[in-house]
């Protein structure tokens, strides 16, 4: 395994800094983005590398706002963790204007770990001087040196039934697609992964938000990985963690807005069935989800049967996200009705085009796991693409017109 790996945003980002004068990268702590940030500054002659993780550097930015880089006139100016300096945002406003005005050849490449929604004063500040792209952990295409284009693939060209891949050990897949540091250096995983989650919520939540009880956030973590792929219900969430709903629905947000956990909305657009309108709930990494769990990858499928097919189909939907965090043109969603037909993923371009995806933890298919993409399917044939559904045998089948059982190392091998 090599040790430097090649992210797939790098395209994204380079095409942002040749239309715009600032990229903004947010996305999980310890995913990669100030490696990714430093090696991308080696494209530039002046780098200037300002990393507000030090402390004294950031009480120095928040005492004087944008004296850090006022002065600079060519190059690349990276901002790195740029979340703990709000005050910033103004200043890195001005200065972009006065590069416009005085046409300077000066960029911003700006890091965060916090989403971007929490960050208001930054967007209002930035907008229309700014993009912004996320940086999730490893996908399995970067980690493998795959193609890693499938969702693209579905909607663009046929299939080939006569390709044959890999078989996947799934556990194995989840501890390399993963953070950067535990996919490569770090031996006690179970450690690291308790000690990310203690400095996230007492470091980054904390800088977030004052909240009272923050300890209550570690039991609602390990509440929500139990029930990871399921309806969010704030009223037993509640319950079980001895909080208002209020306070609960205020500590999901600050869960979602580190990039530990995310909601996943319902489709419920075009049809005139009722629609379940409660979104469900995914952990950005699936091998974090098994650590918080208590278990190491390779134990889930054993030991936690029950949870096992919830723990795949997050770690589908994780891949799915890495892909569509490069395509800016297509969402993510779940599909199901108050009469019980469900599809575990939607993938919906801008033009209503659709492709519906069903995770099946078994090595067969049988046409009874079309069932409800078929519903989809005569329901909406003007925008239905394709259904497919992945599982853990080594061939593309054909179940029907635009109908096929794929691999799920199809997700990062076509």
């Amino acid at each position: 395994m090599k040790n430097f790996i090649e992210r797939k945003l790098v395209k994204n980002v380079s095409g942002g800094l040749e239309d715009i004068e600032a990229v903004f990268i947010n996305g999980p702590r310890q995913s990669g983005k100030s490696a990714f940030a430093e090696n991308f500054g080696n494209n530039y002659q002046s780098v200037y590398y300002i990393t507000y993780d030090d402390v004294s550097v950031r009480y120095s930015e928040i005492n004087s706002p944008g004296q850090t880089f006022a002065s600079i006139e060519e190059g690349l100016i990276i901002l790195d963790e740029i979340q703990y300096v709000p005050n910033s945002f103004l200043s890195i406003k001005n200065k972009i204007d006065d590069i416009r005005r005085k046409k300077q050849k000066v960029k911003f490449l700006l890091t965060g770990s916090a989403d971007i929604m929490l960050l208001p004063k930054l967007t209002n500040a930035l907008v229309g001087r700014m993009y912004c792209q996320t940086m999730l952990p490893f996908s399995a295409a970067e980690i493998l040196n795959a193609a890693g284009t499938f969702i693209d693939k579905m909607f663009k060209g046929g299939v080939d039934i006569t390709k044959r891949y890999s078989k996947v050990d799934i556990a194995k897949i989840i501890s390399k697609a993963t953070f950067p540091k535990l996919s490569l250096e770090i031996k006690n995983k179970a450690q690291w992964c308790g000690n990310y989650i203690s400095a996230l919520i007492e470091r980054d939540i904390r800088a977030l938000s004052d909240i009272d009880k923050i300890e209550i956030l570690t039991q609602l973590l390990f509440i929500l990985a139990n029930r990871v792929g399921n309806l969010i219900n704030d009223a037993d969430i509640a319950i079980a963690v001895k909080l208002s709903q209020p306070t609960v629905k205020r500590h999901r947000a600050l869960l979602n807005g580190v990039f530990l956990t995310f909601l996943l909305n319902p489709w419920f657009k075009k049809l005139e069935k009722r629609f379940i309108k409660t979104p469900k709930i995914y952990f950005h990494d699936a091998m974090l989800l098994c650590r918080i769990l208590g278990f190491a990858p390779d134990e889930i499928e054993k030991q936690r049967p029950e949870i096992f097919g919830f723990i795949l189909e997050n770690f589908v939907a994780t891949e799915l996200n890495k892909q569509l965090a490069l395509m800016n043109e297509a969402k993510l969603y779940f599909f199901r009705t108050s009469d019980q037909k469900e599809i575990d993923f939607l993938v919906e371009k801008q033009n209503g085009d659709l492709i519906a995806i069903e995770v099946k933890a078994a090595n067969t298919v049988f046409p009874i796991d079309f069932k409800h993409i078929k519903f989809l399917q005569e329901s909406l044939p003007e925008n239905f693409i394709k259904g497919i559904v992945l599982y853990r045998g080594d061939k593309a089948l054909k179940f029907g017109d635009n109908l096929y059982a794929l691999p799920i190392s199809a997700l990062w091998e076509l």
